[in-house]
């Protein structure tokens, strides 16, 4: 799991990356989790995030159609959320994600049918999650 160690971790982060992809799962999102640091009368805690997919942009850079898979990988196995989508040469596919959460520990993959390549754009909002004390 990614940790990132930040005495302030961040509300909203607006991001994205951006990848080329083979018939290899290539990792697209790890969300990670923040680790506070004691300060003060303050002891170390964790903060944990999700990142909210808005969309990818699959681009076909090849001559010929290809496919595109995407799953997400998770303590308990890993979950289909495409299966060989196929994209037209030289065309691209959008993937509306509707803000799907992504939490922390989730890892979010995507990989072309075998001998294919292209190139792989996903946009994102990494929030911070609430945290309160019963009282």
């Amino acid at each position: 799991m990614a940790v990132i160690e930040t005495p302030r971790p961040p509300l909203n982060i607006f991001d994205a990356v951006h990848a080329n992809i083979d018939q290899n799962w290539s990792t697209l999102l790890e969300t990670p989790t923040y680790l506070i640091p004691a300060i003060g009368p303050n002891p170390q805690r964790t903060v944990e995030i999700v990142a909210l997919l808005t969309s990818l942009i699959v681009t076909n850079t090849g001559q010929g159609t290809i496919t595109v898979s995407l799953r997400v990988v998770n303590a308990n196995g890993d979950f289909m959320l495409l299966n060989e989508l196929p994209v037209p040469a030289n065309d691209f596919a959008l993937v509306e994600l509707s803000k799907q959460n992504l939490p922390s520990g989730e890892i979010l993959q995507i990989r072309t049918g075998e001998g294919q390549n292209a190139v792989a754009h996903l946009s994102f909002v990494s929030n911070q999650r609430e945290e309160y004390e019963t009282l």
